[in-house]
């Protein structure tokens, strides 16, 4: 997922859920409610933030992302 519009557009999609997988392309798998979304900050690339269940946070670049995936609406 290269396109910055559309990775923006389908992550806001997916603000009220709270099962939502992303999966990089080094294989890493973070679930999750998404916490945060960096795009339009100064000197930061755009990255999701997601708060996992246990209260941990994990940022992922938007570069990094190979998928998204909201297990609540399948």
């Amino acid at each position: 997922m290269n396109d910055f519009f559309s990775m923006m557009e389908k992550l806001q999609g997916m603000f009220d859920s709270d099962n939502v997988e992303v999966i990089t392309f080094d294989g890493r798998s973070v679930r999750g409610k998404i916490d945060n979304l960096r795009s339009t900050q100064p000197f930061s690339k755009p990255a999701v933030k997601l708060l996992s269940p246990d209260g941990t946070i994990t940022k992922i670049l938007f570069a990094d992302i190979k998928e998204i995936i909201d297990h609540e609406k399948q």
